[in-house]
């Protein structure tokens, strides 16, 4: 039973760690060439999520916090 959790656990952080890969190579995209990277806006959409975050004040601050201590390992 605990085989199977590890097992779950790592696939889920295999599949996380690609996911931000992916997101950083979005960015790397269209900051250097200008486009949408599969025609997704990703900066304008962190843009807008770090705005939206703001106008929240102190919440927004803890969700950012949360959101971090969730990535960091």
């Amino acid at each position: 039973m605990l085989e199977t959790i590890d097992n779950m656990k790592a696939y889920v952080s295999a599949i996380t760690d690609a996911m931000i890969n992916v997101l950083a190579l979005g960015v790397v995209v269209e900051v250097a060439y200008g486009k949408p990277f599969f025609g997704m806006g990703i900066v304008s959409n962190i843009t807008s999520l770090i705005g939206t975050m703001s106008e929240t004040g102190f919440v927004g601050l803890v969700a950012i916090l949360v959101l971090v201590g969730l990535f960091r390992k």
